[in-house]
């Protein structure tokens, strides 16, 4: 009888698991996990710190961002110019930012609370994810996520802020340092603006 009562619960543990795998796959479950990561730094940001809340949210930004597409598509016709070393450099540098960025703007907790809302299917195949941000005081904050299935998971590839999407401002930004300052010029710009967020954040 033990030993059945010890399989059934073997059993009952993997079906658990593969429920929430299932569901994990999900838009609405990346996004949701994404805010559950910003909320946990948000409520232990002084405990955690700058390098905590970055360690934090590095793997969940791999594992929930397609950070090689956002970063080529934010360099247009240009990134057809960069070498192999140049674009993995570029990458690299662009996702530091991006983490930097996130542990810096979300460093502290007042009673925010994020809720994810519907998914609409986009005729493209992509998935668009609302959510919103209630701050402790103030106005809601909408967000639409933009996700694409990458290697079988559902990856984020923008984020629309009450109808100003990132992607479309980093891209105009970007490019422009680009033909302003060529390919070391951005680069330079891109890791200054990460040592800024780093300051910012400790």
């Amino acid at each position: 009888m033990r030993a059945v009562r010890a399989v059934f619960a073997i059993l009952c543990l993997v079906w658990a698991w593969a429920s929430w795998a299932a569901s994990a796959t999900t838009p609405e479950a990346v996004v949701t996990g994404f805010h559950a990561t910003l909320l946990d730094n948000m409520k232990h940001g002084k405990a955690y710190g700058c390098q905590g809340r970055s360690q934090r949210l590095a793997p969940v930004i791999d594992r929930d961002f397609d950070i090689p597409f956002i970063a080529q598509t934010v360099l247009r016709r240009h990134w057809d110019q960069l070498a192999d070393d140049q674009r993995q450099r570029y990458t690299a540098a662009f996702r530091e930012l991006v983490v930097a960025t996130y542990a810096q703007q979300f460093a502290d907790f007042a009673g925010e609370r994020f809720t994810t809302q519907d998914t609409q299917n986009l005729p493209n195949g992509d998935a668009l994810v609302h959510a919103q941000l209630k701050p402790g005081s103030g106005d809601t904050v909408s967000f639409d996520y933009v996700l694409r299935q990458k290697d079988g998971a559902w990856r984020i590839i923008n984020i629309i802020a009450d109808g100003v999407s990132d992607l479309a401002l980093r891209s105009t930004q970007y490019a422009k340092l680009y033909e302003e300052k060529g390919f070391d010029g951005l680069l330079a710009w891109i890791e200054e603006q990460t040592r800024k967020a780093r300051a910012d954040c400790s």
